[in-house]
């Protein structure tokens, strides 16, 4: 058994036994929990499909961009195998199901996610789908060389992905060595002079200035040469993460329209000259940086520590595939065309928030990143660690967080804030409909003094927050637990976990330490069904009177479903909720 065996399997055995499923899940667990980079527990409750009516779909999830969605939709197979046929069939599989609507047979687990693709795309929103086949075999293995065929016939990056078991090993060895530190990167950087004052003396090609502790250089260099700096870090730190740490998402791929145009002005000679003109550049934030006074030989030699580019991801990704796209057609690229660049030296993280906060204007930022080093996350670890829960905070640290492998559970920082916000600060429609609304407020809260819940995301270690977060988790992992025998009598029980948190939060708020009880858990729970189950069944009567169609993913997102919820139960807002929350531990 060779190391890549070894490693997988110690994961498969691991799955299977948390979770008391066969291999194969145990592999759609695996494999799922790769490539979207979140935990096995999440990945079991949120994103399998499993059973047998699935629709010939293993796994899905949305995932919100700010103004649109990406769908990722799975198939896993744990054969050897890549066969022409399934790849098909996944494909048709899923166009029918979300992008024609096709009313199938033996689809009863994957109609939630249909569901909320439907709302989703009634709300106005766009949705990219991204198709992800997974099997177990080797594109490379020569006892069955079809694979390496339907590889190339058919994976597209970015669209129709197809991963074999030499790619997610891969991608599980990137994953832990992006949480080790970083090792250093000196890169030169070689500032273009002006091709109007020839005599450039700091006059034209390269601009410096100083504002308090923080040094910046603006100029203009050749795109090679950030294809250069992409090629350093990658072969120093075997991943983009460091260098795009403080950035946005990851890259979008060609299908997003600025990337396009982006890749059509590369290929056209006449417009690429212009690409300085037609593009806002890249923003680079380092360690230290060695401003020259002069010319050296004829241009500016400027070394810069540690760089990294808090925007202009799309842009440094675009002209890196590009790159290497016509690398391996032994085509030279990329020749006369140009980039601005601004870098900046500073090691004051609120400064670096900032920058990127106010360069990011197109793409949403991703608050779970900026908010993973916060201080409360780091005390929220070591007390969950105590309670024998892992607590994640950054991407793919499930991978190489030995703690998590030693503990009871696992949750991703971004969902349990999700439920905190359903549960104790009482937006269960927003918990639903925006993780990345939530992240934004926490963020918020963690940085601005006057921010209403400043005090509870400060970092101090007496803070509330703490407390409730163990709370909240106690409730989400309730829900989620019965949530799996409810999926048969209630159709609408997989939209409606977020509605369920807050009716059982609400029912034992006058006691918190009845949270722990479980009999007094099942009470609030039931109490909290009945009457969601009384106003779903009014709200249907209502539509079936109108002859209209009742989405249930449109009224979980909606502020409607607490109304009503508080209505059954007798709850009044109470205005003095932030109050509230600072006296409960």
């Amino acid at each position: 058994m060779d190391n890549k065996q070894l490693f997988i399997n110690g994961y498969l055995e691991r799955i299977s036994e948390q979770f008391q499923v066969d291999q194969d899940q145990a592999f759609e667990i695996f494999a799922i929990a790769a490539i979207t980079e979140r935990p096995f527990q999440e990945v079991y409750d949120d994103i399998l499909i499993g059973g047998s009516r699935d629709g010939g779909i293993d796994g899905a999830c949305f995932v919100e961009q700010g103004g649109y969605y990406t769908l990722m939709v799975f198939q896993c197979k744990k054969s050897k195998e890549l066969k022409q046929n399934e790849i098909e069939k996944f494909r048709h599989d899923v166009d029918d199901l979300f992008i024609y609507g096709i009313v199938k047979p033996n689809t009863e687990l994957i109609q939630p996610k249909i569901s909320e693709y439907q709302q989703l795309s009634k709300d106005g929103f766009i949705i990219d789908i991204k198709y992800y086949f997974v099997y177990a075999g080797s594109n490379r293995d020569p006892s069955y060389a079809a694979n390496n065929q339907n590889f190339r016939a058919y994976h597209k990056p970015d669209e129709y992905e197809i991963w074999d078991i030499d790619a997610i090993y891969e991608k599980i060895s990137q994953l832990i060595k992006a949480q080790s530190k970083r090792k250093d990167i000196r890169f030169i950087f070689n500032p273009q002079i002006s091709n109007i004052i020839t005599a450039d003396r700091q006059g034209q090609g390269l601009y410096t200035y100083s504002v308090g502790n923080v040094r910046a250089a603006n100029f203009r260099i050749e795109a090679n040469e950030l294809c250069q700096l992409v090629e350093q870090e990658l072969a120093t730190n075997n991943t983009y993460e460091f260098l795009f740490s403080d950035n946005i998402r990851s890259f979008l791929g060609f299908k997003v329209r600025p990337n396009q145009r982006m890749k059509e002005t590369l290929n056209d000679q006449n417009s690429a000259i212009y690409f300085p003109f037609l593009n806002n550049g890249i923003t680079i934030v380092c360690e230290r940086m060695e401003i020259p006074s002069t010319l050296q030989s004829g241009r500016y030699i400027l070394p810069a520590h540690n760089p990294i580019i808090v925007n202009g991801l799309q842009t440094t990704r675009v002209l890196y595939e590009f790159f290497k796209e016509n690398q391996r057609k032994g085509i030279s690229s990329l020749e006369n065309i140009f980039v601005n660049v601004r870098l900046y030296e500073t090691n004051d993280l609120e400064i670096v928030e900032k920058i990127t906060d106010a360069t990011n204007t197109q793409t949403p930022i991703s608050y779970k990143d900026k908010v993973s080093n916060k201080d409360f996350n780091l005390y929220t670890k070591e007390i969950f660690a105590n309670k024998k829960i892992a607590y994640i905070t950054k991407r793919g640290e499930v991978f190489s967080n030995q703690l998590s492998k030693q503990l009871n559970s696992t949750i991703e920082s971004d969902t349990l804030l999700r439920f905190w916000y359903a549960t104790f600060y009482e937006q269960p429609e927003t918990a639903k409909n925006s993780v990345y609304e939530v992240m934004e407020v926490v963020f918020d809260a963690t940085n601005n003094h006057v921010h209403p819940l400043h005090r509870l995301f400060n970092g101090e270690k007496d803070s509330p927050i703490y407390q409730q977060l163990i709370y909240a988790y106690t409730i989400y992992r309730y829900v989620q637990t019965k949530k799996e025998l409810q999926r048969e009598t209630k159709e609408y029980i997989s939209h409606a976990t977020e509605l369920i948190a807050y009716g059982m939060y609400k029912y034992l708020e006058k006691d918190l330490r009845t949270i722990n009880n479980q009999e007094q858990l099942e009470q609030a729970y039931q109490f909290a069904l009945d009457l969601i189950d009384q106003n779903i069944s009014e709200q249907m009567e209502i539509y079936n009177t109108q002859d209209k169609s009742f989405s249930y993913s449109g009224y979980f997102r909606k502020a409607k479903c607490r109304f009503e919820y508080n209505l059954k139960a007798g709850i009044v807002d109470d205005d003095s909720i932030i109050e509230n929350l600072l006296s409960k531990q």
